[in-house]
């Protein structure tokens, strides 16, 4: 009991109709032995600094569960009645085949008036005009976009029972106030200007914690752009090299030395979007692809990138072939290549001195078979009273390892995940002092040319000196408007498209877009494709689009855009472009989508060899 003597009020009534949902709030604002202390250590990793949550935000929450509104309204019912009201509600926005949320939560109002009420959905069937439209301007809603953060769903329920609390607290100390009126009327007025403070407090609060929000994503979007940008420019200039015959010619080194650039720079934009990727993970809607590959090949280039690393600790790296490893197998190589950059990265990180190994061999289970790497290193080491969080996010053996060596946390999490993915799984054995062995299994899906084993080279054979195919662009014949502002990504994409054929006029903002795509119109003389870059000084490409498509013009608009983030290609038609391209960009992509517009305005359009581009285009 408080000092005002209302119990704290922990109760959170939850209405989804999916089970799973049930489970995550379970495990979110269950007992503190099972998810809020995991939740309010990763707060603190994830924001760099002990947390500062007080020691309610550790107590467990009195859960409800209910598949429908009609049972959740009964439940809410009949708590009230047993003088147990619960505090907060957190409801599905779509239940077939009973009431939506919107209806639900009118409902609940009726029967508890103060009832804190949090919507969760995935989609947008209201928007938050139609909403207030239908439940009124209230302080007591708030949404909660599906797949939701735990630590987010947590830190909503410590917050907003926390609130019925202060506003119950409020409703009975302003009934005594009134008692006292005619006696203490300077206490009145005190507890008054206190009760506004809290108010003010707790206003602010939500305004810091919208904005905190807010400025989550906003970092998130800008964080895409500003690595994809450069990276763009990286990536294109490389293969653009990489297919100068002169080079090669003069050069095997400079060859090499550029298809090394282009496959790090592919390999650092693949952890980009893992990165990035993790609440898609996390929500279990990562779709893996099934591709025949080579898992020798795969390994040949991991090593090749992970053993230069090594050699600059000074450690040994080795890597060891079974010789019945089949020739090609089914997998996604990109996320198995994932694992293993992150496996053999973490091995080399935390060990000073010695070797580290990498193994790789068959494993026949029942009727499929299964492919087995060993990552061994002879490093630090893992106490047993650290195993149980190792593959936990955020988190590493302890707070002086993470200071030691640093790290997000997420490398060994997205290993295990994708692992799982795969059809395997990732487990450990290991001793401190005496190193780690870190064994990944993966599902090989077999290709029906298992039987012929792979032909072992020697792993250190550069990977960089295997001869590329040149590229092959369509030959196009059209006028295409840039509207880009990096100086480098308007020299490359042009340098592309003029290879191809086409002719380029460069705008270097949207309102110099806007106006030399009407200015081309009025004179009869259309571009046949706008190529868009959507962020931009000045006017971005959003805003450019809009008025384009405001005045009519009814040409091809292809976005190009270096953020990631899930929901961009939807606001990019959202704002009338035809088609999306992302960054950074690949030449066959860019070049087949503009291909294909120009098919539609009946421009020609074929396969061959462009014309050699001088050394001065670049």
């Amino acid at each position: 009991m408080t000092q005002t003597g209302i119990e704290r009020n922990r109760r959170v009534l939850v209405i989804d109709d999916q089970e799973s949902i049930h489970e995550d709030f379970r495990k979110i604002l269950g007992a503190a032995g099972t998810g809020g202390q995991s939740l309010s250590e990763a707060e603190a990793a994830f924001f760099g600094e002990a947390s500062t949550r007080n020691a309610a935000s550790l107590e467990p929450f009195e859960l409800g569960f209910a598949l429908q509104g009609q049972e959740g309204l009964e439940m809410a019912r009949q708590a009230k009645a047993q003088g147990r009201p619960y505090a907060v509600a957190f409801v599905d926005m779509r239940m077939p085949p009973g009431w939506n949320g919107i209806e639900t939560i009118a409902r609940l109002w009726e029967e508890c008036p103060e009832l804190q009420v949090v919507i969760c959905t995935a989609y947008s069937d209201y928007s938050w005009e139609e909403t207030i439209e239908r439940l009124g301007q209230t302080d007591r809603l708030l949404i909660l976009k599906k797949p939701f953060d735990n630590i987010e769903a947590r830190q909503l329920a410590d917050a907003l029972t926390e609130k019925w609390h202060l506003a119950r607290q409020a409703e009975l100390r302003l009934e005594d106030l009134a008692r006292m009126v005619e006696r203490q009327t300077s206490e009145i007025e005190a507890a008054r200007d206190s009760l506004l403070a809290v108010n003010r407090e707790l206003t602010a609060a939500k305004q810091k914690a919208e904005d905190a929000n807010r400025s989550k994503s906003e970092f998130l979007a800008n964080m895409s752009h500003e690595i994809r940008t450069p990276m763009t420019a990286i990536l294109g200039y490389a293969d653009i090299l990489r297919d100068e015959r002169r080079i090669a010619e003069i050069s095997p080194l400079c060859a090499s030395a550029i298809e090394t650039i282009r496959r790090n720079g592919q390999y650092l934009l693949t952890i980009i979007n893992d990165i990035l990727d993790l609440s898609k993970i996390e929500a279990g809607k990562l779709v893996v692809e099934r591709i025949t590959c080579s898992p020798t090949d795969i390994v040949h280039h991991v090593a090749a990138l992970m053993k230069v690393r090594a050699e600059e600790r000074g450690l040994g790296f080795e890597v060891v072939l079974d010789e019945s490893i089949p020739s090609t197998i089914s997998t996604d190589p990109t996320r198995l290549r994932q694992i293993l950059i992150n496996l053999l990265g973490n091995a080399i990180k935390f060990t000073d001195e010695g070797a580290i190994r990498l193994e790789m061999r068959p494993v026949h289970r029942d009727e499929s078979v299964m492919l087995e790497f060993d990552v061994m290193d002879t490093g630090i080491g893992i106490a047993p009273e650290h195993m149980p969080r190792l593959f936990e996010p955020f988190s590493q053996a302890d707070s002086s390892t993470a200071r030691r060596f640093g790290g997000t946390g997420l490398g060994l999490t997205i290993s295990k995940r994708l692992a799982e993915l795969l059809g395997g799984d990732i487990t450990v054995t290991t001793a401190p002092g005496q190193g780690s062995t870190f064994r990944l299994s993966i599902d090989t899906e077999s290709t029906g040319q298992d039987a012929a084993p792979a032909p072992i080279a020697p792993w250190e054979t550069p990977v960089d000196a295997v001869p590329s195919t040149p590229f092959k662009p369509q030959l196009l014949s059209g006028r295409i408007l840039l509207a880009e502002d990096n100086p480098d990504n308007q020299r490359l994409i042009s340098l592309i498209l003029e290879r191809a054929g086409a002719t380029v006029v460069v705008a270097a903002d949207g309102n110099v877009a806007t106006e030399t795509a009407l200015a081309a119109r009025n004179r009869g003389e259309p571009f046949d494709v706008v190529l868009m870059d959507m962020q931009m000084p000045v006017l971005d490409g959003f805003g450019a689009t809009r008025r384009l498509r405001d005045a009519d013009y009814d040409g091809a608009i292809v976005a190009l855009t270096a953020n990631a983030m899930a929901g961009d290609r939807e606001r990019c038609v959202e704002a009338g472009c035809n088609d999306f391209v992302p960054k950074p960009i690949d030449r066959a992509e860019l070049l087949a989508t503009v291909a294909r517009y120009l098919v539609a305005e009946g421009k020609p359009v074929s396969a061959g060899h462009a014309p050699d581009a001088e050394s001065s285009a670049f």
